[in-house]
């Protein structure tokens, strides 16, 4: 076994470091495997079959519809209501748009549900604020990428919706649990926004916006409807009224209806917005179908075994040992894998070990998520570090070298939701 699994992780990494998309980077070591290296006669007919069994899973409809919907907001010029509000909230400090930045992601995420939606749905706007109000390129771009990690921990959450299907972990309770360490995450990005304008020269250059108090009303009002996105969703779902599945589709009816309403919404955006889902749709389902086969053939190779014969150790003296243990190897994982692969690829091995082991699988999946997700933003191959290099024209080192600022106030969020478990699993445990 020991041989067959460095050949394929040789495979993938090489494959990966060479720049192959995830997809195929999974999937030719797997096929290396079927055809030259497995013990035994398996008929080709069981590929395509590992491939489609994890599509048939009814939760997965609410991915698309998610994505849609996030996109649907953007498109329906909410993103500039919620900006707008971020500022008469925070504005009026030093280094007011970084407070703000934060904020709106906070709000966005509500709605987007991923990271890469909120750097490109919101970043636009932020630089453009934000160089306009005298803040240099590369801080906005670093803090705009950093406060999109919101975007899948704040609920709805891609992600969760795909830990779910995958783990069979309740999609409303992971929704739930995601909120206090949501609030965690902001508000430790915040503190270190605080620090770095006490106690730097940079930060004490940074403008003050003239934001007077009398503005906020006016604010909250052209806000309030968009803000009633997650009410719809997390009440929905809470309520019995809806499933995920089906409250994320009355996220994009509501979406749509602001579009309207707000008279932003056309023919030619409508159609743009729908191309743009089906395509990343299409690229998440590939991702999950070849997951699949991949999942399939590091099972048939024991890897399962091997990382139950690490970690039970492990949680048999302390289940928050296991956990910092796992957060760190999440943590690189994350730097090399995009979350939605990675989800997909440990998933199936980790979940049947955190069960027999007496972990909350609730807890489990949040801590897993938070620390997946801080990889969007590390090198070498940080999702939205390339979005904002794209967004702001300015080198991804340059975006790199201001995001991972950032990095310690994540890290400290992260050690927060490992040890505080109860505040973590305290409304998945009230609601449900």
């Amino acid at each position: 076994m020991g041989v067959e699994i460095l050949i394929l992780s040789s495979l993938f990494l090489l494959f990966l470091f060479a720049g192959v998309p995830i997809a195929f980077a999974l999937g030719l070591p797997s096929m290396v495997y079927f055809f030259f290296m497995q013990t035994g006669y398996t008929p080709v007919e069981f590929i395509p079959h590992t491939m489609t069994m994890p599509l048939f899973n009814f939760v997965l409809i609410a991915l698309p519809a998610f994505l849609l919907s996030g996109r649907m907001m953007n498109s329906s010029g909410v993103t500039n209501r919620l900006f707008n509000l971020s500022i008469s909230l925070v504005g009026r400090f030093r280094g007011g748009l970084a407070y703000a930045n934060v904020v709106a992601s906070m709000f966005f995420a509500s709605m987007s549900g991923t990271a890469v939606g909120d750097a490109g749905g919101l970043g636009a706007i932020e630089m453009e604020m934000m160089t306009k109000a005298g803040y240099k390129k590369d801080f906005a771009a670093g803090v705009t990428a950093a406060s999109s990690v919101l975007g899948p921990v704040i609920p709805p959450s891609v992600a969760m919706v795909i830990l779910g299907a995958t783990a069979e972990i309740s999609i409303g309770k992971l929704f739930l649990a995601g909120i206090f360490p949501g609030i965690i995450m902001a508000g430790s990005l915040l503190g270190a926004i605080f620090i770095r304008s006490r106690f730097t020269e940079e930060g004490r250059a940074w403008p003050v916006e003239k934001v007077p108090p009398s503005r906020i009303p006016a604010d909250i009002k052209k806000a309030f409807l968009p803000m009633m996105t997650p009410v719809i969703i997390i009440g929905g779902i809470l309520s019995g009224f809806a499933t995920p599945t089906e409250a994320a589709v009355l996220a994009i009816d509501y979406a749509i209806l602001l579009g309207l309403l707000y008279k932003e919404l056309t023919w030619k955006i409508f159609f743009e917005t729908l191309a743009e889902t089906v395509i990343t749709t299409g690229v998440f389902m590939f991702i999950i179908a070849i997951a699949g086969f991949f999942t399939w053939i590091v099972t048939q190779m024991g890897l399962p075994m091997l990382i139950a014969k690490l970690l039970v150790p492990l949680a048999s003296f302390s289940a928050v040992t296991c956990l910092l243990v796992l957060a760190l190897f999440f943590l690189v994982v994350g730097c090399f894998l995009d979350t939605t692969a990675a989800i997909l690829l440990l998933t199936p091995t980790l979940m049947p070990i955190i069960r027999s082991t007496g972990i909350d699988p609730v807890h489990f999946g949040i801590v897993m998520t938070v620390a997946l997700i801080i990889g969007v933003i590390t090198p070498p191959f940080g999702m939205c570090l390339f979005v904002m290099s794209d967004v702001a024209k300015i080198p991804v080192k340059e975006v790199t070298k201001e995001s991972v600022r950032y990095l310690p106030a994540m890290i400290f969020a992260l050690l927060v939701i490992i040890f505080a478990k109860d505040l973590v699993l305290f409304l998945p445990n009230l609601l449900f």
